[in-house]
Protein backbone atom coordinates (compact mmCIF):
# COMPACT_ATOMS: atom_id res chain seq x y z
CA UNK A 1 0.00 0.00 0.00
CA UNK A 2 0.97 3.38 -0.53
CA UNK A 3 3.06 5.21 2.29
CA UNK A 4 -0.18 6.99 4.28
CA UNK A 5 -0.33 10.65 4.50
CA UNK A 6 2.59 10.93 1.27
CA UNK A 7 1.63 11.52 -1.87
CA UNK A 8 4.73 10.59 -2.89
CA UNK A 9 3.54 6.36 -3.08
CA UNK A 10 0.22 7.29 -4.33
CA UNK A 11 -0.30 5.45 -7.70
CA UNK A 12 -1.84 8.69 -9.04
CA UNK A 13 1.33 10.74 -8.47
CA UNK A 14 3.57 7.80 -9.52
CA UNK A 15 1.78 7.15 -12.63
CA UNK A 16 1.73 11.04 -13.70
CA UNK A 17 5.80 10.62 -13.74
CA UNK A 18 8.00 10.58 -17.08
CA UNK A 19 10.62 9.40 -16.21
CA UNK A 20 11.95 6.16 -17.88
CA UNK A 21 11.69 3.00 -15.89
CA UNK A 22 13.67 1.66 -13.76
CA UNK A 23 13.78 4.27 -11.49
CA UNK A 24 14.23 4.97 -7.86
CA UNK A 25 12.00 7.49 -5.78
CA UNK A 26 12.52 8.27 -2.27
CA UNK A 27 10.70 10.55 -0.30
CA UNK A 28 12.22 13.36 1.69
CA UNK A 29 8.96 13.30 4.22
CA UNK A 30 9.35 10.00 4.88
CA UNK A 31 13.14 9.66 5.73
CA UNK A 32 12.67 12.59 8.03
CA UNK A 33 9.85 11.58 9.59
CA UNK A 34 11.97 8.16 10.11
CA UNK A 35 14.98 9.94 11.58
CA UNK A 36 12.48 12.09 13.93
CA UNK A 37 10.71 8.60 15.25
CA UNK A 38 14.21 7.73 16.52
CA UNK A 39 15.13 10.87 18.11
CA UNK A 40 11.55 10.79 19.81
CA UNK A 41 11.68 7.57 21.34
CA UNK A 42 15.70 7.86 22.02
CA UNK A 43 16.05 10.71 23.68
CA UNK A 44 18.91 12.06 23.65
CA UNK A 45 21.28 9.49 22.18
CA UNK A 46 23.34 9.45 18.95
CA UNK A 47 22.10 8.71 15.91
CA UNK A 48 24.70 7.69 13.27
CA UNK A 49 23.24 6.75 10.18
CA UNK A 50 25.17 3.48 9.04
CA UNK A 51 26.48 4.94 5.45
CA UNK A 52 26.50 1.63 4.19
CA UNK A 53 22.64 0.91 3.82
CA UNK A 54 22.33 3.50 1.28
CA UNK A 55 25.11 6.27 -0.15
CA UNK A 56 23.39 8.24 -2.59
CA UNK A 57 24.94 11.96 -2.41
CA UNK A 58 21.70 13.42 -1.68
CA UNK A 59 20.12 11.23 0.68
CA UNK A 60 23.39 12.09 3.36
CA UNK A 61 23.20 15.60 2.68
CA UNK A 62 19.46 15.58 3.38
CA UNK A 63 20.23 12.84 7.13
CA UNK A 64 23.39 15.14 7.86
CA UNK A 65 21.12 18.42 7.79
CA UNK A 66 18.94 16.51 9.83
CA UNK A 67 21.99 16.37 12.86
CA UNK A 68 22.84 12.51 12.76
CA UNK A 69 26.09 11.62 12.67
CA UNK A 70 27.41 8.40 10.14
CA UNK A 71 28.81 4.93 10.92
CA UNK A 72 31.32 4.12 8.28
CA UNK A 73 33.85 1.35 7.58
CA UNK A 74 36.04 2.48 5.30
CA UNK A 75 38.38 5.42 3.38
CA UNK A 76 35.78 5.03 0.62
CA UNK A 77 33.38 5.87 2.10
CA UNK A 78 35.34 8.66 4.30
CA UNK A 79 35.88 9.75 0.94
CA UNK A 80 31.89 10.54 0.25
CA UNK A 81 31.75 12.16 3.46
CA UNK A 82 34.56 14.82 2.90
CA UNK A 83 33.23 15.75 -0.31
CA UNK A 84 29.75 16.86 1.36
CA UNK A 85 31.70 18.23 4.15
CA UNK A 86 31.00 16.34 7.02
CA UNK A 87 33.35 17.29 10.19
CA UNK A 88 35.00 14.57 11.69
CA UNK A 89 32.74 14.73 14.92
CA UNK A 90 30.12 13.52 13.19
CA UNK A 91 31.39 9.93 12.34
CA UNK A 92 32.49 7.05 13.63
CA UNK A 93 34.38 4.24 12.12
CA UNK A 94 32.14 1.49 12.88
CA UNK A 95 34.14 -1.72 11.44
CA UNK A 96 36.10 -3.73 13.67
CA UNK A 97 38.83 -4.81 11.80
CA UNK A 98 40.40 -1.81 9.23
CA UNK A 99 42.85 -1.80 6.64
CA UNK A 100 45.88 0.37 8.70
CA UNK A 101 46.26 3.03 6.19
CA UNK A 102 42.68 3.31 6.22
CA UNK A 103 43.03 4.33 10.13
CA UNK A 104 45.81 6.29 9.52
CA UNK A 105 43.47 8.38 7.01
CA UNK A 106 41.09 8.82 9.23
CA UNK A 107 42.63 9.81 11.80
CA UNK A 108 44.66 12.21 9.67
CA UNK A 109 40.96 14.02 9.01
CA UNK A 110 40.03 13.98 12.58
CA UNK A 111 38.16 11.24 13.08
CA UNK A 112 38.95 9.84 16.79
CA UNK A 113 36.12 6.82 17.76
CA UNK A 114 37.36 3.46 16.72
CA UNK A 115 35.96 -0.28 17.08
CA UNK A 116 37.76 -3.05 17.76
CA UNK A 117 36.99 -6.68 19.11
CA UNK A 118 40.63 -8.07 18.91
CA UNK A 119 43.78 -7.43 20.09
CA UNK A 120 46.11 -7.02 17.10
CA UNK A 121 43.23 -4.55 16.09
CA UNK A 122 43.59 -2.41 19.16
CA UNK A 123 47.43 -2.32 18.37
CA UNK A 124 46.97 -1.65 15.02
CA UNK A 125 44.71 1.53 16.09
CA UNK A 126 47.39 2.54 18.68
CA UNK A 127 50.39 2.79 16.07
CA UNK A 128 48.02 4.43 13.27
CA UNK A 129 45.59 6.60 15.61
CA UNK A 130 47.47 7.28 18.83
CA UNK A 131 45.32 8.96 21.05
CA UNK A 132 42.19 7.63 19.66
CA UNK A 133 39.08 6.73 21.26
CA UNK A 134 38.06 3.53 21.38
CA UNK A 135 35.13 1.16 21.72
CA UNK A 136 35.04 -2.92 22.41
CA UNK A 137 32.61 -4.99 20.08
CA UNK A 138 31.22 -7.62 22.08
CA UNK A 139 28.96 -10.51 20.24
CA UNK A 140 25.30 -10.87 21.74
CA UNK A 141 22.34 -12.86 20.92
CA UNK A 142 21.33 -12.56 17.52
CA UNK A 143 19.22 -15.79 16.80
CA UNK A 144 16.07 -13.92 16.24
CA UNK A 145 17.40 -11.92 13.28
CA UNK A 146 17.61 -12.83 9.65
CA UNK A 147 20.92 -11.07 8.99
CA UNK A 148 23.65 -12.24 11.64
CA UNK A 149 26.78 -11.04 12.30
CA UNK A 150 28.09 -12.63 15.33
CA UNK A 151 30.36 -15.46 13.03
CA UNK A 152 31.71 -12.79 11.61
CA UNK A 153 32.47 -9.39 14.48
CA UNK A 154 32.89 -9.43 17.87
CA UNK A 155 34.34 -10.90 20.90
CA UNK A 156 33.47 -12.90 24.11
CA UNK A 157 32.42 -10.88 26.47
CA UNK A 158 34.75 -12.10 28.91
CA UNK A 159 37.48 -10.14 26.90
CA UNK A 160 35.87 -7.04 27.15
CA UNK A 161 37.39 -6.04 29.92
CA UNK A 162 40.85 -7.08 29.25
CA UNK A 163 40.69 -5.32 26.16
CA UNK A 164 39.59 -1.91 27.66
CA UNK A 165 42.42 -2.07 30.04
CA UNK A 166 44.93 -2.87 27.52
CA UNK A 167 43.53 0.30 25.25
CA UNK A 168 44.63 2.29 28.19
CA UNK A 169 48.04 0.96 28.68
CA UNK A 170 48.64 1.80 24.96
CA UNK A 171 47.95 5.09 25.19
CA UNK A 172 44.05 5.06 24.22
CA UNK A 173 40.62 6.42 25.36
CA UNK A 174 38.46 3.16 26.59
CA UNK A 175 35.68 4.75 25.17
CA UNK A 176 32.55 2.53 25.55
CA UNK A 177 31.19 -1.24 24.21
CA UNK A 178 29.39 -2.16 21.03
CA UNK A 179 27.12 -4.40 19.74
CA UNK A 180 24.88 -5.73 16.77
CA UNK A 181 21.63 -7.77 17.14
CA UNK A 182 21.78 -8.68 13.67
CA UNK A 183 20.21 -7.17 10.88
CA UNK A 184 16.18 -7.13 10.39
CA UNK A 185 15.71 -7.87 14.39
CA UNK A 186 12.20 -9.95 15.35
CA UNK A 187 12.87 -9.86 18.91
CA UNK A 188 11.62 -6.92 20.53
CA UNK A 189 13.79 -7.50 23.92
CA UNK A 190 16.65 -8.21 21.56
CA UNK A 191 18.73 -4.55 22.90
CA UNK A 192 17.28 -4.81 26.09
CA UNK A 193 18.92 -8.52 26.61
CA UNK A 194 21.62 -6.95 25.38
CA UNK A 195 22.35 -4.71 27.66
CA UNK A 196 21.50 -6.59 30.57
CA UNK A 197 24.31 -8.80 29.47
CA UNK A 198 26.68 -6.38 29.80
CA UNK A 199 25.73 -4.96 33.37
CA UNK A 200 28.95 -6.94 35.28
CA UNK A 201 30.96 -5.88 32.34
CA UNK A 202 29.97 -1.82 33.56
CA UNK A 203 30.99 -3.26 37.20
CA UNK A 204 34.17 -5.31 36.55
CA UNK A 205 35.26 -1.95 34.41
CA UNK A 206 34.78 0.57 37.47
CA UNK A 207 36.94 -1.66 39.68
CA UNK A 208 39.31 -0.88 37.56
CA UNK A 209 39.08 2.98 37.43
CA UNK A 210 37.78 2.66 33.79
CA UNK A 211 33.88 4.34 33.19
CA UNK A 212 32.99 3.87 29.70
CA UNK A 213 31.63 7.54 28.21
CA UNK A 214 29.45 5.06 25.27
CA UNK A 215 27.32 2.10 24.84
CA UNK A 216 26.55 1.64 21.19
CA UNK A 217 23.43 -0.50 20.49
CA UNK A 218 24.23 -0.95 16.78
CA UNK A 219 21.64 -1.58 14.42
CA UNK A 220 19.23 -4.22 13.38
CA UNK A 221 15.74 -2.16 13.38
CA UNK A 222 13.54 -3.59 11.35
CA UNK A 223 11.45 -2.86 8.33
CA UNK A 224 8.18 -4.68 8.26
CA UNK A 225 8.64 -6.31 4.17
CA UNK A 226 6.39 -8.68 2.88
CA UNK A 227 7.98 -11.42 4.14
CA UNK A 228 8.45 -10.26 7.97
CA UNK A 229 6.63 -12.55 10.03
CA UNK A 230 6.19 -10.16 12.82
CA UNK A 231 6.23 -6.39 13.01
CA UNK A 232 7.82 -4.71 15.49
CA UNK A 233 7.88 -0.74 16.46
CA UNK A 234 10.37 1.20 17.21
CA UNK A 235 8.52 2.58 20.18
CA UNK A 236 8.40 -1.07 21.95
CA UNK A 237 11.89 -1.56 20.75
CA UNK A 238 12.73 1.70 22.90
CA UNK A 239 10.49 0.91 25.74
CA UNK A 240 11.93 -2.39 26.39
CA UNK A 241 15.66 -0.93 25.40
CA UNK A 242 15.42 2.23 27.82
CA UNK A 243 13.76 0.04 30.53
CA UNK A 244 16.65 -2.25 31.11
CA UNK A 245 19.15 1.21 30.06
CA UNK A 246 17.93 2.78 33.44
CA UNK A 247 18.49 -0.64 35.31
CA UNK A 248 22.49 -0.58 34.70
CA UNK A 249 24.86 0.72 37.21
CA UNK A 250 25.47 3.64 35.75
CA UNK A 251 24.12 5.34 32.14
CA UNK A 252 26.79 5.85 29.60
CA UNK A 253 25.65 7.82 26.59
CA UNK A 254 23.66 5.44 24.14
CA UNK A 255 24.64 5.57 20.62
CA UNK A 256 22.63 3.57 17.84
CA UNK A 257 23.56 3.15 13.95
CA UNK A 258 20.31 2.71 12.22
CA UNK A 259 20.85 2.17 8.78
CA UNK A 260 17.80 -0.17 7.48
CA UNK A 261 15.85 1.18 9.73
CA UNK A 262 15.47 5.13 8.65
CA UNK A 263 16.12 4.41 4.70
CA UNK A 264 14.42 0.82 3.66
CA UNK A 265 10.05 2.72 4.03
CA UNK A 266 11.77 5.89 2.26
CA UNK A 267 12.10 4.64 -1.07
CA UNK A 268 10.29 2.80 -4.13
CA UNK A 269 11.06 1.18 -7.45
CA UNK A 270 8.93 1.44 -10.37
CA UNK A 271 9.87 -0.89 -13.22
CA UNK A 272 8.34 -1.90 -16.47
CA UNK A 273 7.19 -5.62 -17.78
CA UNK A 274 9.13 -6.40 -20.52
CA UNK A 275 7.87 -9.78 -21.52
CA UNK A 276 5.23 -12.01 -20.56
CA UNK A 277 5.44 -15.79 -20.95
CA UNK A 278 3.63 -18.75 -20.06
CA UNK A 279 5.95 -22.16 -18.24
CA UNK A 280 4.62 -24.62 -17.00
CA UNK A 281 4.34 -24.15 -13.20
CA UNK A 282 4.01 -20.41 -13.37
CA UNK A 283 3.10 -17.07 -15.81
CA UNK A 284 6.70 -15.34 -15.77
CA UNK A 285 6.58 -11.72 -16.14
CA UNK A 286 9.82 -10.24 -17.39
CA UNK A 287 10.86 -6.57 -16.02
CA UNK A 288 13.71 -3.67 -16.65
CA UNK A 289 15.07 -4.41 -13.59
CA UNK A 290 15.99 -7.21 -11.11
CA UNK A 291 17.98 -8.33 -8.27
CA UNK A 292 20.90 -7.70 -10.04
CA UNK A 293 21.04 -3.70 -10.64
CA UNK A 294 17.76 -2.59 -8.31
CA UNK A 295 16.33 -5.57 -5.69
CA UNK A 296 19.32 -7.34 -4.27
CA UNK A 297 18.16 -8.42 -1.36
CA UNK A 298 14.95 -10.42 -3.05
CA UNK A 299 17.56 -13.19 -4.45
CA UNK A 300 16.98 -16.33 -2.58
CA UNK A 301 20.02 -16.56 -0.32
CA UNK A 302 20.56 -16.10 3.38
CA UNK A 303 17.12 -14.51 4.76
CA UNK A 304 15.76 -13.50 1.22
CA UNK A 305 13.53 -10.29 1.32
CA UNK A 306 10.05 -10.31 -0.41
CA UNK A 307 8.88 -7.00 -1.47
CA UNK A 308 5.33 -5.56 -1.54
CA UNK A 309 4.83 -5.59 -5.05
CA UNK A 310 1.76 -3.48 -6.40
CA UNK A 311 0.73 -3.02 -10.07
CA UNK A 312 0.60 0.71 -11.09
CA UNK A 313 -2.87 0.22 -12.61
CA UNK A 314 -5.68 -1.42 -11.46
CA UNK A 315 -7.26 -4.42 -12.98
CA UNK A 316 -9.91 -4.23 -15.02
CA UNK A 317 -12.54 -6.90 -13.43
CA UNK A 318 -10.12 -9.28 -14.63
CA UNK A 319 -9.64 -10.44 -10.90
CA UNK A 320 -5.77 -11.49 -9.83
CA UNK A 321 -3.25 -14.01 -9.99
CA UNK A 322 -0.17 -14.81 -8.85
CA UNK A 323 2.91 -14.44 -11.06
CA UNK A 324 6.39 -15.27 -11.14
CA UNK A 325 9.04 -11.96 -11.72
CA UNK A 326 12.11 -12.03 -13.40
CA UNK A 327 14.73 -9.19 -14.32
CA UNK A 328 16.34 -8.46 -17.48
CA UNK A 329 19.53 -10.51 -17.22
CA UNK A 330 20.69 -13.91 -18.65
CA UNK A 331 20.92 -15.14 -15.33
CA UNK A 332 19.21 -17.80 -13.52
CA UNK A 333 19.33 -16.43 -10.19
CA UNK A 334 18.02 -13.36 -11.13
CA UNK A 335 14.47 -13.95 -10.18
CA UNK A 336 12.89 -11.40 -7.82
CA UNK A 337 9.75 -13.49 -6.30
CA UNK A 338 7.24 -16.50 -7.64
CA UNK A 339 4.37 -15.38 -6.02
CA UNK A 340 3.30 -11.68 -6.75
CA UNK A 341 -0.23 -11.40 -6.78
CA UNK A 342 -1.09 -8.94 -9.43
CA UNK A 343 -4.33 -8.40 -12.16
CA UNK A 344 -5.09 -11.21 -13.98
CA UNK A 345 -4.94 -9.10 -17.72
CA UNK A 346 -1.51 -7.69 -16.66
CA UNK A 347 0.33 -6.39 -19.87
CA UNK A 348 3.27 -5.83 -21.32
CA UNK A 349 4.37 -2.49 -20.93
CA UNK A 350 2.25 -2.05 -17.58
CA UNK A 351 4.34 -0.66 -14.60
CA UNK A 352 4.90 -2.77 -11.36
CA UNK A 353 5.77 -0.73 -7.81
CA UNK A 354 8.29 -2.39 -5.41
CA UNK A 355 7.81 -0.92 -1.89
CA UNK A 356 10.08 -0.40 0.88
CA UNK A 357 13.43 -1.11 -1.41
CA UNK A 358 15.61 1.79 0.37
CA UNK A 359 18.13 -0.04 1.79
CA UNK A 360 21.26 -2.21 0.26
CA UNK A 361 19.48 -2.34 -3.42
CA UNK A 362 21.52 0.42 -4.67
CA UNK A 363 24.98 0.38 -2.99
CA UNK A 364 25.18 -3.64 -4.04
CA UNK A 365 23.48 -3.00 -7.69
CA UNK A 366 25.57 -4.76 -10.26
CA UNK A 367 26.08 -3.48 -14.36
CA UNK A 368 25.09 -7.68 -14.63
CA UNK A 369 24.78 -7.92 -18.76
CA UNK A 370 25.77 -4.27 -18.76
CA UNK A 371 22.16 -3.05 -17.28
CA UNK A 372 22.87 0.30 -15.43
CA UNK A 373 21.84 0.95 -12.18
CA UNK A 374 18.39 2.82 -11.88
CA UNK A 375 18.13 6.53 -11.92
CA UNK A 376 17.50 8.16 -8.27
CA UNK A 377 14.69 10.70 -8.04
CA UNK A 378 14.13 12.17 -4.55
CA UNK A 379 10.94 14.35 -4.11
Amino acid sequence: MPTKGNQVFEHAFLESLKYETPFFIFSKKNLLDKINEFKKYFPGAGIYYALKANAETEILKIIAKAGCGFEIASVYELTMLKAIKIPPHKMIYGTSVKPAEHIKEFAAYGVDKFAFDSLPELEKIAAMAPHSKVYVRVIVNDTGSVYKFSEKFGTDKKNAVPLLIRAKELGLTPYGISFHVGSQASNPMAWAEALESLREILIELKKVGIKIEILNIGGGFPCPYASTDKILTLKEIAQNTLEQYKKLPYQPKLILEPGRGIIASTSVVVTSIIGKVERKESTWLFLDAGVYSALFEAMAYQGSVRYKVTSLRSSFDSGEAFFALAGPTGDSPDIITHEALLPQDIAVGDKLVFHDTGAYNLVVSTRMNGFPKPSVYII
